[in-house]
């Protein structure tokens, strides 16, 4: 239990400094563009004991709402309160884990000049050596 409750602290923290951290923790190598009222594919990639951060908002689209509904296997995950217009996640992996996890989040957004739509954010994440 307290093993789980560091992890949710140790995500929380990354999570603070986030506009500065983004490029240093990614866990996505590139920018993705949400399938509106449809699923959004992410792969994203980590080190075992790596935790990392996806940026939600980064090409100017309003966050409204993040919420988490799958969490991961072989991990936690956090999300952060909006800041400004965006909003970002951090997923740590399990002690010792190697392999493929899976995570989703639902996010209810409005692109720049857009009307507002929902997508359900599926993410792979593979954690290696």
């Amino acid at each position: 239990m307290r093993t789980g409750l560091a992890l949710v602290a140790l995500a929380a923290a990354l999570l603070l400094p986030a506009q500065s951290a983004l490029a240093d923790v990614g866990c996505v190598g590139h920018r993705f563009r949400f399938v509106r009222n449809g699923i959004t594919y992410v792969e994203g990639n980590t080190h075992i004991g790596q935790p990392c951060q996806i940026g939600f908002g980064v090409l100017g689209t309003d966050i409204e709402a993040l919420r988490v509904v799958v969490r991961p296997s072989h991990g936690v995950l956090g999300a952060s309160e909006k800041e400004a217009n965006r909003r970002y996640i951090a997923y740590v992996p399990s002690t010792g884990f190697v392999g493929r996890d899976r995570f989703e989040v639902h996010v209810q957004f409005t692109p720049v000049g857009g009307t507002p739509a929902t997508t359900l954010v599926r993410v792979e994440m593979s954690v290696t050596p």
